[in-house]
Formats: C-alpha cells, structure tokens, sequence
C-alpha cells in the first residue's frame, strides 16, 4: 500500500515538473497537474497542502544552493589552475559534475530563472550573477595586456559575461535533445568561455 502511495506522489512530482516547466509557477494550476496524469486534484491535495508545497518539492531551495555552489567552486579552479593545459583531475571532475547537474535537473534550472514568478527564485538570475561576479573579483588585474580598462568598467563587463553564460546554459537545457548532445554541446561552450576569458585576463 505504502510502494503504491510512493508511486503516485512521484507521479504527481513528474506531472507538476512538466507542468512548471511549459507554463511556469504564477500561471501553473493544480487542474493542469492533475490533467497531466488523469487524476483529480483532491487526489493531489492528499500528498501536498497547496501549489507552492508541491512547487518547493520539485524546485527545492537545496538544489539552487548546490547550482551555486558548484558554479562558484568551477570560477575559482578555472583561475587558480589559469589555463594550465596539464592534468587536472579536481577541474575534471567539477566540469563532470556541471554536466550531471545539467543534465538531471534541466527543467528545474530553466524553472528557477525563467518561470519563477511569485516565487522565492524571483531574483535569482541577478543574485547569481552577483555571486559569479563577487567570486571572480579577486583574480582581476590591475592593468592588462590587450585593452586599458578601469574597475568600475571591468565590473560591467564581468557583469555582460556572467549574464550571457547564464543565458547560453539556458538556451541549451530548453532545446529538445538528447542528453549526449546536450553534454557535447556544453563541453564545447565551457571551451568558448574559457578561451573568451583568456582574451580578457591576460
């Protein structure tokens, strides 16, 4: 009895993800839910309270703070190991993890920065933005090599590039594809971005 009521709250969770997902929090009903697997919504009701009950279970916070943290540990290795071609098995293993993390959780990342009205994920793009920012300030340079650029605009620009990578990602994880080609694709854009950093940090 216990497997059976296990099974349909998970498939309550994968119908509410869909559904999050194509028409976001704000515009999401409980009706549109239940559609999704046949059942009706005080059926719902008995496994969550309310919308945003069901909302955080499929979105929770933790996996935003795991995003974060995972982003932020890969700035750090990709500057301290600066574009060195040798061996690294810790960076091997955080780009491994970024695509795990991409893969498995695709709807809800597009979710949380896109579809995240009336949500606590409201501002996330900009805090993350924020946060990348704030992570790759202290290896910024004095002076560089390529162009004379001051603090203030070295800002902006890290501030450009941190929203376009966001972007790029979720562009990625919205196209229908299969998950080899969504990590081949995101193998190739970390190596757009790390030799775009170069031109900028030298």
């Amino acid at each position: 009895m216990q497997a059976k009521k296990d099974e349909v709250k998970r498939d309550i969770e994968s119908a509410a993800l869909k559904v999050f997902f194509r028409k976001g929090f704000a515009d999401a009903k409980m009706n549109d839910i239940a559609d999704e697997i046949q059942i009706s919504v005080g059926n719902i009701y008995t496994y969550f309270k309310n919308k945003q009950e069901l909302f955080y279970a499929v979105v929770p916070p933790s996996l935003v703070e795991y995003l974060k943290n995972v982003l932020v540990e890969s700035i750090r290795l990709d500057n301290q190991t600066f574009f060195d071609r040798g061996s690294n098995d810790k960076q091997s293993a955080i780009v491994q993890e970024q695509m795990n993390l991409l893969t498995q959780y695709s709807m809800q990342i597009v979710i949380i920065f896109e579809k995240n009205k009336g949500t606590v994920y409201s501002n996330a793009k900009n805090e993350l933005i924020e946060l990348m920012i704030e992570t790759k300030k202290p290896y910024i340079k004095d002076h560089y090599k390529r162009y004379e650029i001051g603090t203030e605009e070295n800002m902006i620009l890290l501030s450009i590039i941190a929203g376009n990578v966001i972007n790029m990602i979720l562009d990625l994880l919205k196209r229908e594809m299969g998950a080899d080609s969504r990590r081949r694709i995101f193998e190739a854009m970390r190596l757009y971005w790390l030799h775009g950093l170069t031109g900028i940090n030298e």
